[in-house]
């Protein structure tokens, strides 16, 4: 099928993260933050795709896969009861129902069976406490591997805590 990674750039200097993007053989980075502001200004979504551009690797902002701002739609959108965090309960029903969301992961499931490598961008370091770890489920169910970089090493996404919920729904779209 194909190879997704994610990364947080949280802590990451622009060096640091070019040299991550080439090692990786990326060809695509998909932003998924709600929003592509950032404190370090190279991480804002115009820089960012600027400077990708320059060096040969796309951009896309697919701000339909962003978590900030969940817990507020919770009466509009329901809960999925497989975690504690309000957001995520929220997010995880939204990333499984809403037309936008599964048109953005059908898009980087054709950037990945087209050999792009698409490496999915947000600010936290750690998949376990971020939104793409529920992208992350979404695409592994989908037939895709998932991988994330962390600090120096590739972790193989194993699943959280929502990949029976989410595979689940997604099997009977």
């Amino acid at each position: 099928m194909g190879e997704v990674y994610t990364l947080g750039y949280g802590g990451l200097s622009p060096e640091r993260f070019a040299e991550k993007v080439f090692s990786l053989g990326v060809r695509v980075v998909v932003d998924v933050r709600r929003y592509p502001r950032s404190k370090v200004e190279f991480f804002s979504g115009d820089k960012l795709s600027a400077w990708l551009a320059e060096a040969g690797v796309g951009y896309e902002w697919m701000g339909e896969l962003g978590a900030l701002g969940m817990a507020r739609r919770r009466g509009e959108l329901g809960e999925a009861p497989c975690t504690d965090s309000p957001t995520f309960r929220v997010y995880v029903a939204y990333l499984v129902s809403d037309p936008g969301a599964l048109a953005a992961l059908s898009r980087i499931g054709e950037m990945a069976s087209r050999g792009l490598r698409p490496l999915l961008l947000c600010r936290e370091r750690k998949p376990e406490h971020c939104h793409r770890q529920f992208v992350a489920d979404a695409l592994v169910a989908r037939g895709f591997r998932v991988v994330h970089v962390v600090g120096d090493e590739l972790v193989p996404h194993a699943g959280s805590p929502c990949y029976g919920y989410v595979a689940e729904r997604l099997e009977k779209l």
